[in-house]
């Protein structure tokens, strides 16, 4: 049998572009904890043309307990997110973010180069004649274009 546990609701909030956020957003996660008599919030940095998320506070903050009712929860965090945008709060996760992309497009560059070297590499050991063949064809073909 299939349960469904409400994980709370998300919202999310476009960052504004005078503060340098052009490009992203905030996906705020809330929960109502009752014994509290908080919301429990969490803070998700996501790069709009980017499919994936950037958990902020699995990057050492903790999530935050707010107070609010279901009426005026969204716009409290709304006020959180403005005054986290106006004193620079997201400045460092940009840049961990931007970092670990550099991270991954470079690493995957790597290891195409590598996957393409190792499917490559027996051709060229069998044949070097024919490679050498190919470029020659390949450089008389570019100078008739260009005739």
């Amino acid at each position: 049998m299939y349960q469904m546990i409400k994980e709370g609701y998300t919202i999310k909030i476009k960052l504004p572009a005078e503060y340098g956020y052009e490009g992203y957003s905030v996906k705020c996660t809330y929960k109502y904890k009752k014994a509290k008599e908080k919301y429990l919030l969490a803070l998700w940095l996501i790069r709009d043309d980017v499919e994936e998320d950037f958990r902020i506070d699995a990057q050492e903050i903790d999530a935050q307990l707010i107070p609010g009712t279901r009426e005026t929860i969204e716009n409290n965090i709304l006020r959180i997110i403005r005054q986290a945008s106006e004193t620079s709060y997201f400045d460092r996760y940009i840049k961990r973010f931007e970092y670990t992309c550099k991270c991954f497009e470079r690493g995957n560059e790597l290891f195409e180069q590598e996957r393409l070297a190792e499917r490559n590499e027996p051709a060229a050991q069998e044949y070097p004649a024919e490679k050498e063949n190919m470029q020659d064809n390949r450089q008389e073909s570019e100078v008739a274009d260009h005739q």
